[in-house]
């Protein structure tokens, strides 16, 4: 008896603890930050942390009806001082940053096209959705 509820409680939680693997933290000066979410587990797992960080940002663009997600996006993060805060590349659609409270522009820039944003990070649990269109412009060369 012992060893079948071992085994149901095993097989009931590995996939669990294996969506819940993230990449490695990195760092840009002080702020740490973690870039990812290719593939469902990977993608499962920065959902599920997102909300223990206080600012996540979200790449895509528009396919059709629906939105695809995007990764090489250059990011670039300026607080009200226009002090750069961060400046990365993200290796996925998704990126869990752990800044300090305050007011940030965000610059995103996926094949020559920026957009910006600004958000007040008070606590954790800040999203940014940046969405490109389905056809953008050439980049001038």
């Amino acid at each position: 008896m012992r060893i079948s509820l071992a085994l149901l409680l095993s097989a009931l939680f590995s996939p669990l603890a294996s969506a819940q693997i993230l990449p490695a933290v990195q760092f840009y000066q002080d702020n740490a930050y973690i870039c990812g979410g290719i593939g469902s587990d990977e993608s499962q797992a920065f959902r599920s942390a997102r909300s223990q960080y206080p600012l996540s940002l979200n790449f895509g663009q528009k396919q059709g009806n629906r939105v695809a997600f995007v990764a090489d996006v250059q990011v670039v993060m300026r607080d009200d001082s226009d002090q750069t805060v961060l400046n990365i590349s993200s290796e996925g659609p998704i990126c869990l940053l752990d800044v300090d409270p305050g007011n940030y522009h965000v610059y995103a820039t996926y094949e020559g096209q920026t957009q910006q944003q600004s958000v007040r990070v008070s606590r954790q649990g800040h999203q940014l959705n940046f969405i490109w269109p389905e056809t953008l412009p050439s980049s001038p060369q």
